[in-house]
């Protein structure tokens, strides 16, 4: 399970985050993937978007004090990031978890709580807020990959740290999955918390984030809302989305800074 990396201890809800940024970084290089990238996010929730390669994943490796930067300074809330005081102030959830196939759902629920000395009551409901109250009983073995990034998410985030980075989360979710981490993003947020999540589809998500950094090559292109990442047509056609009209839908077109660093790919 040590594939997450849960917050040290009860560092408080998200309300209890201290008045630093929660990530500033200035010239950070690490070994040809990132190149003098300089960042500051200050609150809410920020996606890193780009094509494989771009860097995503290693500023987030960095941010968890995974690696260790070859240049530039990097703060978690005014803290190193592989200090214990940067740990408790912040969760990690990578793209792809593997837990013990034997164990129960409920079971690594468990630990999870006893390793950061919470209650298993607060474990359990944050399971039941990603959906997994019916299927506590089952091994591990038995979830689907979508089920299992459920468990991730609610095992790494269920004490609520003020700064949760999620490396490409949605990547093994399924489409009921994507919309309760949105809807508990959007709280986490709402609460004073921080969110810096990896994505290279942009709309996956849109429903919760509200800046976006695009990266190519290990820099930063621009930094912009997501609401400019697309635009948006009325069209006839399949599969309308209420409450438009029968037989409409909306259209949505990346703009073209989104094109250039996801390789001219159109959605």
């Amino acid at each position: 399970m040590n594939a997450v990396t849960p917050s040290r201890g009860a560092a408080g809800a998200a309300g209890a985050a201290p008045e630093a940024a929660a990530v500033a970084v200035r010239d950070l290089s690490f070994r040809g993937r990132l190149d003098a990238v300089t960042l500051s996010v200050a609150g809410g929730a920020l996606a890193l978007i780009g094509a494989n390669g771009a860097g995503k994943s290693t500023l987030i490796h960095v941010l968890v004090g995974r690696l260790a930067p070859h240049a530039g300074e990097v703060q978690v809330y005014g803290r190193p990031p592989r200090s214990p005081a940067a740990a408790a102030m912040r969760a990690y959830v990578p793209q792809r978890i593997s837990f013990p196939t034997h164990l129960r759902v409920v079971e690594v629920l468990t630990a999870a709580a006893r390793l950061k000395g919470a209650t298993k009551e607060r474990a359990l409901a944050a399971a039941e807020r990603m959906g997994l109250q019916d299927v506590l009983g089952r091994p591990i073995g038995a979830l689907s990959g979508g089920m299992t990034q459920r468990l991730a998410l609610a095992s790494a985030l269920f004490d609520e740290p003020p700064l949760w980075l999620l490396d490409e989360p949605a990547s093994a979710l399924d489409g009921g999955g994507l919309e309760r981490l949105a809807d508990w993003s959007r709280a986490h947020v709402a609460a004073g918390g921080t969110v810096v999540v990896s994505a290279h589809r942009p709309e996956e998500v849109e429903a919760f984030a509200e800046d976006a950094v695009l990266m190519r090559a290990g820099t930063i292109v621009e930094r912009l809302p997501v609401s400019a990442l697309f635009t948006y047509t009325l069209q006839r056609g399949e599969a309308p989305a209420a409450p438009l009209p029968h037989d409409w839908r909306v259209r949505r077109e990346a703009t073209h800074p989104l094109r250039e660093v996801l390789g001219g790919r159109r959605d």
